[in-house]
């Protein structure tokens, strides 16, 4: 009779954060056959945050685990069919029909979506797959141990112990904080506020905005405003106004109270009399808004993305906001967590039906190396831009002509529109 066959555990990767790259990044490595655990801060995802806009580049990352879940995704709002510019009056100032093109030329469209439903969606996923989702559990600090683990702390004392750990904990990282001491470098505790705030809100679809699914961006004096749809059953727009403040608004992603928002939809109609009448009826009927200020980091180098291996943090990567945090305003942060994921988990080996020993310090960190050389181009680029143009875009009344003639030139333009697009869109790969 032949002894019984030894079996030997797959290498086990803590990832921090339950976002949008956490449970994206355990779903492709579990499927490459490691063990996640996916621990969260969170005791629970409730309703915060507002929405995000996915793009062909994120969905096709997405893809890549099942084109079944970025299916499921494309099917909570409608496909993105055109790009428009507004000025305050409700004249258009340019606009493009290319996406009404984007899921045949890049196989996935574009679409708007809650971020609730998003996070619970990738957290049912990920349940359903067996992988481990602790929440409520919130980082301290991080050990690398002789035996090539690395152990993660809690703010209560427990432990959890990995091969490797990838922080994907968002702009308030601890897991970059740590990392960031295995090099020397301390970093500003707190984000820095960029001095714009943005009041965010869901609608019932205008009926003048109903039938072609738009990204709408107004322009006006002090203020920019973009609305998409996130629903067609039933129909609704969600928005977001900027505007500049000296005061800090406190970084809150939580609801208004009935009260409240009575209180703020009155203030918002006083304060956008005269406007585009499709953007006040959008404001005036809303049925939840949320206020918060807009924070940045400074950009940070690729290789520290990655922990100083001479201090043994070589075992720790970050990725997401986590590395590379950018402002919302060309709508990548999401799509960029998705493509960092997607590169992340293909660099690093396929361990399905290997032994079980521990993988080598050199082969993690060839993979964390390679990939942050490989990413911190491209999202430094559009982290740079997504800053210029929330500076654009937001202008006192005096610059308003100038910035809408920048803008109604930049779409008459339209090879480099289309290019700026194929930019965006053209990763992680060609469907």
């Amino acid at each position: 009779m032949s002894p019984p066959a030894i079996t030997t555990p797959s290498p086990r990767v803590l990832i921090i954060g339950l976002g949008i790259s956490g449970p994206l990044l355990a779903l492709l490595l579990h499927a490459k056959g490691y063990t996640p655990t996916i621990l969260e801060k969170v005791s629970h995802l409730g309703d915060a945050g507002a929405s995000m806009m996915l793009f062909p580049n994120g969905l096709k990352a997405i893809s890549s685990i099942s084109l079944d879940l970025a299916e499921e995704i494309t099917r909570l709002s409608a496909d993105l069919e055109i790009l428009v510019d507004i000025n305050s009056n409700g004249d258009v100032i340019g606009g493009s029909e290319l996406p009404r093109g984007w899921k045949e030329e890049w196989g996935m469209p574009g679409v708007g979506v809650r971020r609730t439903e998003l996070n619970l969606l990738l957290r049912e996923r990920v349940l359903q797959a067996g992988i481990e989702v602790v929440e409520g559990w919130k980082l301290s600090d991080i050990v690398c141990d002789a035996d090539k683990t690395v152990t993660a702390i809690s703010t209560t004392g427990a432990r959890r112990t990995g091969e490797f750990l990838v922080g994907c904990d968002g702009i308030h990282s601890k897991t970059r904080e740590v990392v960031l001491r295995s090099h020397g470098v301390n970093e500003v505790k707190e984000p820095v506020f960029t001095g714009l705030i943005q009041t965010a809100g869901m609608s019932p679809t205008p009926e003048g905005l109903r039938g072609v699914a738009g990204m709408r961006n107004w322009y006006g004096p002090d203020t920019h405003v973009i609305a998409y749809p996130v629903s067609e059953k039933p129909h609704t727009t969600s928005w977001a106004i900027t505007t500049r403040s000296e005061t800090e608004e406190i970084e809150t992603w939580k609801a208004l109270s009935p009260s409240a928002l009575a209180g703020v939809r009155n203030e918002l109609l006083r304060r956008f009399e005269g406007w585009d009448e499709n953007m006040r009826e959008m404001i005036g009927n809303a049925e939840r808004v949320i206020r918060y200020g807009l924070f940045d980091r400074g950009q940070l180098e690729g290789r520290f993305w990655v922990g100083n291996e001479e201090v043994g943090m070589g075992r720790c990567v970050l990725i997401g906001d986590a590395a590379h945090p950018t402002s919302p305003h060309l709508g990548q942060g999401g799509n960029q967590a998705a493509e960092d994921a997607y590169w992340l988990a293909r660099l690093l080996p396929d361990v399905r039906g290997c032994d079980g020993g521990k993988l080598e310090g050199e082969v993690l960190r060839e993979a964390f190396v390679k990939f942050a050389r490989g990413r911190e181009v491209r999202t430094g680029v559009l982290v740079r831009g997504a800053r210029a143009v929330g500076e654009r875009r937001v202008v006192s009344k005096e610059e308003c002509r100038e910035r809408d003639e920048m803008l109604r030139k930049g779409w008459e333009d339209h090879e480099a529109v289309e290019e700026k697009w194929k930019g965006l869109l053209r990763e992680p790969f060609l469907m």
